[in-house]
């Protein structure tokens, strides 16, 4: 539940306190994303050139796993902190992005511009609950989908993110894009596409030179199914960083400072030791919205200490089935008027959310 904040440190105290950890480590950063780089593209020859189809499939899911990898670190670099070089941050952001096939230019304005001033308001983006009224105006298939997507079932979090986001936002510009901004994500489509069409081709001619695998398997195995991996481990760590039974949404202005401080309306989600090293302690995000400059290796240090400062205020939750379904199960809709979750039938699951100083 969001109350008073003057328990607890001030948003600018806090900022003072955690500049010690926003320090960059160009040599480890550059390691990371190498051997990131490299696990990817071992998984991807994995596809092509082992001889069974169980271990090209194996091979397959690994490659989409190697892509949310980067992710963290392409995150990292497109918040300048990855290394200490601006321009090789850039680099190393464009090239992960193109990997994952996202368009660099609209992500950065998407998460920086929207995401992170304006954390679980109404503007466009992914997990944005609807309320009863504007649920209930929905076509048939769309209330069926959005029930499916917030199911407890896995596979609802990578389709959510394909049909909902990604052909929307992030290969070409959508019209709320700044029209300053066009031409230079006109560019990165550019860029995406070539890359896409060199890489299909590349699949397309499996047959000539890899082995035991046709034109066909070649594009399922080598593009289709890691990227569909990959959106499901991405859509995942979006929609538990924001989407909880304790955290609210805001659909008016809300003083950032206060109820409304980014810290404090995101999750820190404890994951085992293997899992939060593969992804870069990407689940650790409440000290990422409080100071994003801070590195992926400095992040749990800077996270622990966060919550440490802010007692019962962290919003931290233990990765597991009975977080899921609690979770999955009350955070359906949301009634924007009363501040509390509900689910599909519009009966309170949470109570309100938001207490007055």
């Amino acid at each position: 539940m969001v109350a008073a904040t003057s328990r607890i440190p001030s948003r600018r105290e806090l900022i003072r306190e955690f500049a010690q950890f926003a320090v960059s480590d160009t040599g480890r950063g550059l390691r990371l994303f190498l051997l990131d780089i490299t696990f990817y593209l071992v998984a991807l020859g994995g596809v092509l050139f082992l001889p069974d189809l169980w271990m090209k499939l194996g091979s397959s899911v690994l490659a989409g796993m190697g892509q949310a990898k980067l992710l963290s670190l392409a995150h990292d670099a497109a918040h300048d902190s990855l290394t200490g070089s601006r321009r090789l941050n850039r680099l190393l952001a464009i090239i992960a992005f193109t990997i994952f096939h996202y368009n660099y230019r609209l992500w950065v304005f998407e998460h920086h511009r929207l995401h992170h001033p304006s954390t679980n308001d109404a503007h466009p983006d992914a997990f944005t609950p609807y309320s009863k009224a504007e649920f209930d105006k929905l076509s048939p298939i769309r209330r069926w989908l959005e029930r499916f997507y917030r199911a407890p079932n896995i596979v609802g979090w990578g389709v959510y993110y394909i049909l909902q986001r990604y052909w929307w936002t992030k290969i070409i510009a959508p019209t709320y894009v700044p029209l300053s901004m066009r031409a230079s994500a006109a560019q990165h489509s550019c860029l995406l596409l070539g890359y896409l069409a060199v890489f299909v081709v590349v699949l397309a001619a499996a047959p000539l030179y890899a082995t035991n695998l046709g034109s066909v398997g070649g594009i399922i195995l080598g593009l289709l199914l890691p990227f569909f991996v990959f959106e499901t481990q991405n859509s995942f760590a979006i929609y538990v960083q924001h989407t909880d039974p304790q955290i609210p949404w805001f659909k008016s202005e809300v003083d950032r400072s206060g109820i409304g401080r980014t810290e404090l309306v995101s999750v820190d989600l404890a994951t085992p030791k293997l899992m939060a090293w593969f992804y870069h302690d990407i689940f650790s995000h409440p000290v990422h919205h409080l100071f994003p400059k801070i590195p992926c290796y400095k992040l749990r240090q800077a996270q622990d200490h966060l919550n440490e400062l802010l007692g019962p205020a962290a919003v931290v939750r233990k990765l597991g089935l009975k977080w899921w379904l609690d979770t999955t199960s009350r955070c359906k809709l949301y009634d924007w008027d009363e501040n509390r979750w509900l689910d599909f039938g519009g009966r309170p699951t949470t109570q309100r959310l938001i207490v007055a100083p």
